[in-house]
């Protein structure tokens, strides 16, 4: 099975000249994020605040990179969690441990040093661009594989190249935990895909103590226990004995995310410290379930963009709920775990980053990609054109610190 699962990973030529020309693609799609980067900065200007902090050296090409939430996992990186070395509640409860402890093993910091840079924000900002990266073309070329064998080729160079053009192409190359999660979405459902259920479970592990929502795979994986155990032959007892292995093992998930929830309780006192964090930390008050859809109607201020209600959250979010309609009917597993990725954080009461949720939802990318296959020209200019364009617009506010989609 080792030598197997090998195989799977090392490419035959023909292919090899297919990951060489993702990575071609991926490498200008990347340097063109900077350029439009450095651009906005030049020609928008970046807002000015007190705790609107920069690197040191390494100019605007990194230092872009170091927006908003940025800052929390590079001081992650450095330092450690404050709630652990304090033993209180505080904002770093929001934040999993996977991608921090990639960034600080990326960045070479040892103690109060370096080899980047004699600033340890820089470092925790290099290695976490360079974990970002890695991991984003890790997640476009699974995807590329997954899509080509559950559909064409065609299907999986159209959702590769999505990828490259997704909105929150700023998070996906910075100091965020986005291509991580996808990259280990992507491995999972790969998995899955070559019926290696049982590895799958490793990176659906590792996702839930990435982002919350990793959780989400756990009705996935339960779904795929359950075609194993249905479709086995009454005869035999060993098939069906490896769904119900793999219907167990699709907990782990929720325990590794448990677990840790429940650590960090412990740590500092209160059992239920991470759910309360948002409103205690962050002073943001969660509400009911209806209550994220309804607040835009109750007269209360709705800007187009922006932290409070949004016009384009809602848009995002009633998309994203559609889109998860079609993707049940192509894959259950798939579907599921969209539902579930979309029900969490609008559980919270708010819809303020849900485009951000929704597009970390990794089959969406192929579903669209299927769907404009068998279309005319106008819905690759609305799924490519409209992707690009708010990859530009998210990035321009991202970067000249206006706005965090």
């Amino acid at each position: 099975m080792r030598n197997a699962l090998a195989r799977d990973f090392l490419p035959a030529p023909a292919k090899r000249r297919e990951v060489g020309f993702l990575l071609l693609a991926f490498v200008l799609s990347r340097l063109l994020v900077v350029a439009a980067g450095i651009f906005s900065m030049q020609i928008r200007g970046v807002e000015q605040r007190a705790d609107f902090t920069h690197l040191l050296d390494g100019g605007a090409a990194l230092d872009m990179w170091y927006r908003w939430d940025a800052g929390f996992y590079a001081t992650i990186a450095i330092e450690g969690y404050d709630w652990q070395n304090e033993r209180q509640p505080t904002a770093d409860m929001a934040f999993m441990p996977v991608y921090p402890l990639l960034v600080r093993l990326a960045s070479g910091i040892n103690g109060q040093s370096c080899a980047f840079s004699p600033y340890l924000s820089t470092c925790a900002t290099v290695g976490g661009v360079i974990v970002s990266n890695l991991a984003l073309f890790g997640a476009i070329a699974l995807t590329f594989d997954l899509a080509s064998r559950r559909f064409n080729k065609g299907v999986g160079w159209r959702a590769a190249f999505l990828l490259m053009v997704s909105p929150i192409s700023i998070f996906l190359s910075g100091v965020y935990t986005e291509s991580v999660f996808l990259l280990l979405v992507a491995l999972t459902f790969w998995l899955i895909e070559r019926d290696r259920v049982g590895f799958a479970l490793i990176p659906a592990t590792f996702a839930a103590l990435t982002r919350s929502v990793g959780v989400a795979l756990y009705p996935a994986l339960l779904i795929v226990a359950w075609r194993i155990y249905r479709q086995s032959p009454a005869i035999t007892n060993r098939p069906r004995l490896k769904g119900l292995l793999i219907a167990l093992g699709a907990h782990l998930p929720l325990i590794a995310f448990g677990g840790y929830v429940l650590y960090m309780g412990i740590t500092v006192g209160d059992p239920l410290a991470y759910f309360s964090s948002y409103e205690n930390a962050w002073g943001r008050t969660a509400g009911s379930f209806w209550e994220s859809f309804t607040v835009y109607f109750s007269g209360a201020d709705v800007a187009l963009l922006g932290w409070h209600p949004a016009w384009f959250d809602l848009i995002f979010t009633i998309l994203a709920l559609v889109l998860t309609v079609f993707t049940l009917r192509v894959d259950g597993g798939w579907g599921l775990f969209a539902l579930f990725a979309l029900l969490i954080p609008i559980a919270s009461g708010t819809l303020v980053g849900m485009p951000r949720f929704a597009l970390v939802i990794l089959p969406f990318y192929i579903i669209v990609a299927r769907w404009i296959g068998d279309r005319r020209s106008l819905a690759w200019v609305i799924a490519y054109g409209g992707s690009a364009a708010l990859a530009i617009l998210i990035l321009s506010q991202f970067v000249t610190w206006r706005w965090i989609a």
